[in-house]
């Protein structure tokens, strides 16, 4: 069975799911989720480094989210590659509403940010983002069966993305945060 229970298609697929590289926002700790913002000067190299760890593996194409920093960190994935780079809005960061540009330290929203089914005013809940991800990575399964793919995100969406695939309790799911420019490999 799959991971999420269902029976599994034909040919095994690996999913390598990278973060996007750095940004002034992510670096400040402040919520950007649906502005679209390119890499920092840090990003910029951690940039430069996942382009040669990529060329470690092997993969036949590259799905990202289609917000600037994202596009920029799968370009990066993709180096001298003469592959396609799809892009996906089911892969967006959450949209934080009102609270975009604000801190992730504010206290007052916090009360969305561990919260599965609040939505932020003017923007997502959790839920929003899992139900979009979750039919995102249930065409993936369809569509590319026996394929590798690289799947370039956000935090929110990174951190659902190993839900679909790890049983994961509340504590463990709001903890988890996968680094900027980093990957996570899945199998299907």
């Amino acid at each position: 069975m799959s991971a999420r229970g269902r029976a599994p298609q034909r040919g095994r697929m690996k999913l390598y799911v990278v973060r996007h590289c750095s940004t002034e926002c992510s670096e400040k700790k402040i919520y950007c989720g649906s502005s679209d913002i390119p890499l920092s000067p840090r990003g910029e190299e951690e940039a430069k480094s996942l382009t040669e760890r990529a060329k470690k593996y092997r993969f036949d194409l590259v799905i990202s989210s289609p917000l600037l920093r994202a596009r920029q960190t799968a370009q990066a994935v993709v180096g001298e590659r003469a592959l396609p780079v799809l892009y996906d809005d089911r892969l967006r960061e959450r949209n934080f509403g009102a609270f975009e540009g604000t801190s992730v330290e504010a206290p007052e929203g916090k009360v969305y940010r561990y919260s599965f089914p609040l939505q932020y005013p003017g923007g997502e809940s959790y839920l929003q983002v899992a139900a979009r991800v979750y039919a995102f990575l249930d065409e993936v399964r369809e569509k590319y069966a026996g394929k590798d793919i690289f799947i370039v995100s956000h935090g929110s969406a990174c951190r659902v993305i190993r839900s679909y695939f790890r049983q994961m309790a509340d504590e463990e799911f709001y903890a988890y945060s996968q680094p900027n420019g980093t990957i996570e490999e899945y199998e299907m």
